[in-house]
This record gives structure tokens, sequence and C-alpha cells, in this order.
């Protein structure tokens, strides 16, 4: 996805140095200008504009008047006449830097950004050296979004911040450096934009500022920095729900799921009881093992907004996850009276009824779903699933084989398809390795990938690969007890004898554990459920 995050240009004049003393053969249109300074720094435009006027009366080729002329049309709000007078000071003066660049920001302001790049250019062919109007060359090359461009700003605003090192730059540095998808290097330069910002009582960005850096920073995967900044933002504006939210899952993109409890049960104790609050409170207690929880979290958002689709969709998707397949089936049912074109909708349903165990009910489900999105590649998973279960392997390796051919990148139909063809006594060995070589590639930290390719291995004799991986399973997940089972048969063909029967001791004492855990888990999740209105 693209990062869409902008900066603001602002443009900053660059108004020559000026002495408040002068001495004695300064020229009177000098005197004049100094003049005018002191009443535009008074305040006084109108007595600021009578003597640059005057001074450009004696010498009309005073570059500095007209700048502080266009300054004050600017002001004013007359950007055309402003624009004029900056115009002027480029005739009057042509190798004038601080012209070029003040002639460039009106034309900018006026919507003319190919003339004022070229002014932009000019002033730093003349003096590369000026933070102002690098800074405004570099907003408008950031703007054209094309990498060669975004490459071009990145080197104007790190020269700008070398020779004027600040806040409005030091973001501007971060929010390129993702544009250009360089997260080390942004997260380099958020470092150094966090030094402007960290300070008691600093208001350099407004909390809308902060907050839009943070979900750009979450959208790279730049979780903590994105925490510093939402965090930052929700100080400064507590009741902003999109800052809240994304607050919420930025700590759950971190892996910290107290935390994100912590704002969102924050934001609903300060009353702010908004459906996307309540739906991601049900996803952290989802997460944190509190269904009990999480489905009240999540009939409170769809009262909030009983028109969201996903709202239906996620609530389902929780009753089937919480055990409830029956009851996801009827609150689905009534989700689909007011969406009945929703492939996502009948996904879920048909899950719901694959884990109640009625097949046929899930397939006719799962086929509207197809029906209505050819491209899902979900449902035709999950309708091979239903497949396997009634014994139609070949037909659900088809349906596999259809969502790979929407998504390649699906690791996991890999290993289903490889899972499915293992069951097989015809199998091709071959094209079952081919799978799960795959799958594991796709992610070499999936053990059930790792296991049937062990097994695999096994089965051909090859012992010693086979036991590479039954112990690269182990390492993974040491409570998988079948991993142990595998393994142990391994070592017993390798006539490793007293590696096999400990190994095979181990397999039976996890089983028989995880048989009790499954009993006390299944019991308190059914006394948890009992109080929950579905």
């Amino acid at each position: 996805m693209r990062l869409c995050l902008l900066i603001v240009i602002v443009t900053v004049w660059c108004t020559p140095a000026f002495a408040q003393l002068l001495p004695k053969e300064t020229s009177s249109s000098d005197v004049l200008i100094n003049e005018g300074v002191n009443a535009l720094q008074r305040n006084d435009l109108t007595e600021a504009k009578s003597k640059f006027l005057k001074a450009i009366e004696l010498n009309p080729k005073n570059a500095t008047a007209y700048i502080y002329l266009g300054i004050i049309e600017d002001r004013s709000g007359d950007f055309k006449s402003a624009e004029s007078r900056f115009a002027a000071a480029v005739r009057a003066d042509p190798h004038s830097p601080s012209a070029h660049n003040n002639h460039g920001a009106s034309l900018l302001k006026l919507g003319r950004t190919k003339e004022a790049a070229t002014e932009f250019v000019t002033s730093l062919n003349i003096d590369s050296n000026q933070p102002n109007a690098l800074v405004n060359l570099a907003q408008l090359r950031l703007t054209s979004g094309s990498t060669p461009e975004l490459n071009e700003a990145l080197g104007l605003f790190e020269h700008a911040f070398k020779l004027k090192p600040d806040a409005e730059t030091a973001r501007a540095l971060v929010v390129v450096s993702l544009r250009l998808g360089q997260r080390e290097t942004a997260a380099n330069y958020y470092r150094q934009y966090t030094t402007f910002v960290t300070q008691p009582g600093d208001q350099v960005f407004s909390a809308a500022s902060r907050a839009e850096l943070g979900a750009a920073l979450l959208e790279n995967e730049l979780t903590a920095e994105a925490i510093l900044e939402l965090t930052a933002a929700l100080n400064a504006e507590s009741s902003n729900v999109e800052t809240i939210v994304r607050l919420g899952k930025a700590h759950l993109a971190a892996n910290n799921i107290p935390m994100a409890g912590r704002v969102l049960e924050g934001a609903v104790a300060r009353g702010i009881d908004n459906a996307p609050i309540y739906a991601l409170l049900a996803s952290v207690y989802e997460k944190s093992g509190h269904m009990e929880h999480a489905i009240p979290a999540m009939r409170l958002a769809i009262q909030k907004d009983p028109q969201s689709e996903q709202y239906r969709f996620s609530y389902g998707m929780l009753l089937i996850s919480a055990l409830a397949p029956d009851a996801a089936v009827i609150r689905l049912k009534e989700a689909l009276e007011l969406f009945p074109n929703s492939s996502h909708l009948w996904l879920a349903l048909g899950i719901a009824h694959f884990k109640g165990g009625r097949n046929d009910e899930a397939a006719k489900s799962l086929t509207r779903s197809i029906e209505l999105d050819s491209k899902y590649a979900p449902a035709y998973v999950y309708l091979g699933m239903t497949y396997v279960e009634t014994g139609q392997y070949k037909t659900a390796v088809q349906a596999y084989e259809h969502a790979l051919a929407i998504n390649g990148k699906l690791g996991i139909v890999n290993f289903l398809i490889a899972d499915v063809m293992l069951k097989q006594t015809d199998a091709d060995n071959v094209v079952v390795e081919a799978n799960l070589m795959k799958a594991v590639k796709s992610d070499p930290k999936f053990a059930p990938a790792r296991l049937g390719l062990g097994k695999l291995y096994l089965r051909t004799s090859r012992l010693a690969e086979a036991a590479t991986e039954f112990e690269n399973v182990i390492a993974l997940d040491p409570n998988l007890a079948e991993a142990y089972y595998q393994l142990g048969l391994t070592y017993r063909r390798l006539k490793r004898s007293d590696e096999s029967r400990a190994l095979l001791e181990k397999f039976k004492q996890l089983t028989e554990s995880q048989k009790e855990q499954a009993l006390k888990d299944r019991k308190d999740i059914m006394n948890r459920l009992a109080n929950t209105l579905f």
C-alpha cells in the first residue's frame, strides 16, 4: 500500500540582513530601507511600504526594496501583487539567490509549480547552501511521487538538515524515506526528529500531524516509532477515535496485548463508546483468551454501527473461534438478510457449518461465496477442506489449486495439497515434496509443513533428512507431541535405540498431559461462555 502522507509546503521568505546603524557613506535609498525594516518590525505595514517605495524611486535597481514590498503584499494576502514585486527583484538583481527563492515561493502560492521549481533551481545554482531554497525545491520534488524525484528530494532535505537542523526538515526526511521504502533510513531520521519534539511542553507539530506520521510509521512496520508518535498525538488530543484505534493496533503489532487493552479500555472509561474501539477491543480480548469479554464487545460494535458488514463478519468468525458455530450460523444468517451478496459473509457461514460438522451446508455456502466473487481465494481453501472431510481428495486438490491460481504465495495451501496427497497411497512423492518445500520456504517457522516433510522423508527412507526435519520441528514447537513420536521412530531405524526410547516416552507424557489440558480448557471455555449473550 502506497504511503499517502504528504508534507504541507511552507515557504519561508528570505529577507536580506540589514543593519540598524548604517555608515555615513550609505546611500539615501539604503537609509529608507533601514527605516522601512524598522517599521516592518513594528508591524506598521503602511509606513514600511511607503519607505520601500521611496527607496525604489531613488534606486529602481534596489532588489532588497522589492523583496520587502513582496513580503508586505504577501502578508496582506495579495499573492499576485507579491509575485510581481519578487519578479521585479529578480530583474533588478538576477544574481541574488534570495530574490529567486522568494520569487519561486510566490509562484508556488499561485500554483505555478514548474516556474517555481525553475526559480528554486536558479537560486541554488547561485548559492547551494540555502536551507530555505533547498527545502522549497525538495517539497516540490516530493509532491511528484516518482522515485527519481523522491531521491532528489531526500538529497535536498539532507543538505538542508546539515545546514540548519530543525524539526520540520527532520520530519520531512522521515516521510521521504518511508515513501522510498527505506525503513532503516526512516528509523534513523525519526530518532533525530524526536530530539526536537520530546522536550516538555513542546508543541512543534499538531496532534493531527503527529497522528498522520504515526499511521505512516505503523504502515511501514516501524512499530516502536509508531507507538511513540501516536502516543504523543493521543496525549495532545485524547478523544480522537482514529488515533486511539491506531495506537491500539500499534501495540497489537508489537505483541503488547495488555497495553493495547489499556489504551482501548481507557478510551471507553473516558466515555468514548465508539464502534471501531469496541471492534478492536473484541480482537484484543480474543487474543488474550477472554472470549467472555470479546463477544459482548463485538456486539457493542454492531449496536453502534449496525450497517457494518465487516463487524458482522468479524462477529461470526469470533463465535466460530469461541467454539460456538451454531450461534455463528444464526448471527451470520441475520447478517446475510442485510447483505445477501456479501461473499465474505457467505464464507463465514460456510466455515461455521464446516466447524459444526455440516459439510454439505458448508459446501453450499462456500460455493455461493465463490459465485459472488470468483477471485476469493479463502472460499476455495475452505471448500477444499470440506471435500477432504468427505473423502473427495482429488476434488479437494483442485479447489486448493484454484486458490493458488488466484494467489500463488499462499504457502499454507501448498501444505494442504501435500497433506491431502499424503493421505493417498498412489501419491506422487515428488509433487508432495515440491509443495512442502514451497510451504516451508513461504514460512520457515511453520512447524506442520516441516513435520509433513519429515514424514515424507521417513516414508521414502531418507532417514537422516527426516531426523533433521523432526529436530527442527521440536525446536520450533517443543510441545508438538507427534514430532517426538516421529523422531523416535526415525531414531529407531537409525539404530539409536536409547534416544528413540526417550523420545517415545516424551511423546507419551505429552499426549497424556495435553489430553488433560484440553479437557480443562474446554471446560473453562464452556463455563465462561455459559453467561455470555450470543
